[in-house]
């Protein structure tokens, strides 16, 4: 018995300790991402329109990381905005580091058959409270290699207060 029960022990000691692998991520996180890279170069919103949006993606990082740098003009000056592209395991996740001094993170969906990237909000750093503005959504549309369209949706107080949009072509 004392046997059986030391066997047991060693057992449930040996599960206690093997560390856990993480199951492979499901979806196309990926496939996702060679299309993120295959965006390498400088964009512009097309109409220029008063915005005079632009944008330049490059890859950091040794290639792990694809940064999106957005210009854009906010009463008369200057703005720039970061995100930055990742995988977390088979997942493509996004950091974009706002304006408003906050930096939400979002996990992607991609949809091969209709060329589409999806962002859904997980969470922000310097956010004190949900109810404050933050980009909550973002979804990338690929017409083709030179054409990209950006939809992205700000929340306040737990609902969608507006939308950006843009399209940008590859200059």
């Amino acid at each position: 018995m004392r046997n059986v029960t030391k066997i047991l022990s060693v057992l449930v000691l040996g599960v206690w300790i093997t560390p856990t692998a993480r199951p492979a991520a499901a979806g196309n996180g990926q496939e996702a991402f060679d299309k993120l890279k295959s965006l390498v170069g400088h964009w512009e919103a097309q109409p220029a329109g008063e915005s005079k949006a632009a944008m330049d993606i490059q890859l950091t990082g040794q290639g792990s990381t694809v940064m999106e740098t957005s210009h854009i003009m906010e009463g008369g000056k200057p703005v720039e905005m970061v995100t930055m592209y990742y995988l977390d395991g088979g997942q493509l996740k996004m950091t974009h580091y706002c304006m408003d001094g906050n930096q939400p993170t979002m996990q992607a969906t991609y949809t091969p058959e209709t060329k589409t990237l999806t962002f859904d909000f997980l969470g922000a750093t310097n956010l004190k409270s949900p109810n404050d503005g933050h980009m909550h959504h973002a979804v990338y549309t690929f017409p083709d290699n030179d054409h990209l369209k950006t939809v992205w949706t700000f929340q306040k107080d737990q609902k969608d207060a507006f939308v950006e949009e843009a399209t940008y072509v590859r200059k």
